[in-house]
C-alpha cells in the first residue's frame, strides 16, 4: 500500500486509476485504514490534484468515493480539503457538477456528502449556489432518485448550501416545494428523508416565493401537516416551522383554511403542550392566536385552561 500512495502522491494522474481502486478497497476495510491514508503525508493535495486535472468519470467516482470515506475520520481533513478545492484557480466544482450528471449511483451519494462537508464557509456556499448545475444535479438526485439514502445525502447538500436567499429561490424554481409534497405523501419514505424534507420547506418557507409556492401547493400542505406528531420531533418542529412561515408570517388565508380543515389547529396546540423546543412553542402560541381570531370556540377554551396550567 506504501507504493501505491507513494506513486499517487509523486505521479498524480497518471495511470492513476488501478492505484486508486486499491487504495479504495484499502480504505474500506477499517477505521484505523481510513485514519492511516487520511494522514499519508502529499495524499490528500495529491487526489484533489487528480480530482482537478482527470476528466475520466471512472477515475473521478475512485476519487470521491475515498474523500467520502476518509472525511469522516477527522474534521481538520474537512478543513483541508475546503481549502484545497476553493482555493483551486480551475473550476472546482466541475468533478462534482460531472459525476451527478454522468457518474454511478453510488458515486453520486459521494459526491453529495463530500459537498455537504466542504459546505462549511459563506465563502463555498456562495461558490456553490452560484452553480446552476450544480443545484439541479443535487436536485435531480432528491427529485429523481427513489433510492432513500441517495435522497438524503442529496437533501443534506442542498440543506447546507441554502443559507442565502437566492439560492432558496432557485430551489423553489427548480420544484423542491412540489418535489417535497410528493415525498412527504409517500408512506414508504424513511424518518430520515422525512425529517431533511421538513427542514428543506422550512428554510424554503422564509422566503416569499418560497411561502408563495407552498401555500399554492394544496398536496405539500396537506403532507406537512398529515406528518405533524406522526414522524417524529425533529421533523414535527421543522414543520410548525413551515405552517408559521405560511400562516402567521405570510397570513396567507388559503393556506390557514388548509390547516384548520385537516385539523391541523388542534395539531398546533398538542405540539404547544408536547415537549417541544422553546422557539417551536412561541411559533405555536402565534399559530394559535391566529386560529382564536378565526373564532374558534374550543379553542378558547383550551387555550386559558393551558394558560392557567402553565
Amino acid at each position: 500500500m506504501l507504493d501505491h500512495l507513494d506513486s499517487i502522491v509523486n505521479h498524480g494522474s497518471t495511470h492513476c486509476r488501478d492505484l486508486l481502486f486499491r487504495v479504495h478497497e484499502f480504505t474500506k476495510l477499517s477505521a484505523e485504514n481510513r485514519d492511516f491514508i487520511a494522514k499519508y503525508e502529499g495524499f490528500v493535495p495529491a487526489i484533489v490534484e487528480i480530482l482537478s486535472n482527470d476528466s475520466e468519470v471512472e477515475v473521478i467516482e475512485l476519487v470521491m468515493k475515498v474523500l467520502e470515506l476518509i472525511i469522516q475520520e477527522d474534521s481538520r481533513i474537512k478543513r483541508q480539503l475546503h481549502d484545497l478545492i476553493f482555493r483551486n484557480k480551475r473550476d472546482c466544482l466541475y468533478p462534482f457538477v460531472l459525476l451527478l450528471e454522468k457518474g454511478n449511483f453510488k458515486a453520486k451519494i459521494s459526491s453529495a456528502k463530500v459537498l455537504e462537508s466542504i459546505a462549511s464557509t459563506m465563502n463555498s456556499q456562495t461558490t456553490m449556489f452560484e452553480n446552476q448545475a450544480l443545484l439541479t444535479g443535487l436536485y435531480k438526485l432528491v427529485s429523481l432518485e427513489t433510492n432513500q439514502t441517495a435522497r438524503a445525502a442529496g437533501l443534506s447538500s442542498l440543506i447546507a448550501v441554502s443559507q442565502s436567499r437566492n439560492v432558496k429561490t432557485k430551489l423553489v424554481r427548480l420544484g423542491i416545494v412540489r418535489t417535497g409534497g410528493k415525498i412527504l405523501s409517500n408512506q414508504e419514505t424513511e424518518v430520515a428523508v422525512i425529517e431533511k424534507v421538513m427542514k428543506v420547506l422550512e428554510i424554503v418557507s422564509m422566503c416569499p416565493e418560497g411561502r408563495t409556492a407552498i401555500c399554492i401547493d394544496d398536496g405539500c400542505l396537506k403532507a406537512i401537516i398529515t406528518r405533524l406528531m406522526n414522524v417524529s420531533v425533529t421533523a414535527t418542529e421543522h414543520g410548525i416551522g413551515v405552517l408559521w412561515s405560511v400562516c402567521y408570517l405570510s397570513g396567507d388565508r388559503m393556506a390557514n383554511q388548509a390547516l384548520v380543515k385537516s385539523n391541523g389547529d388542534r395539531k398546533v396546540v398538542l405540539v404547544m403542550q408536547s415537549k417541544c423546543s422553546g422557539s417551536v412553542r412561541l411559533m405555536c402560541g402565534d399559530l394559535v392566536k391566529l386560529f382564536q381570531a378565526n373564532s374558534k370556540p374550543w379553542l378558547k377554551s383550551y387555550e386559558t385552561r393551558t394558560t392557567r396550567v402553565s
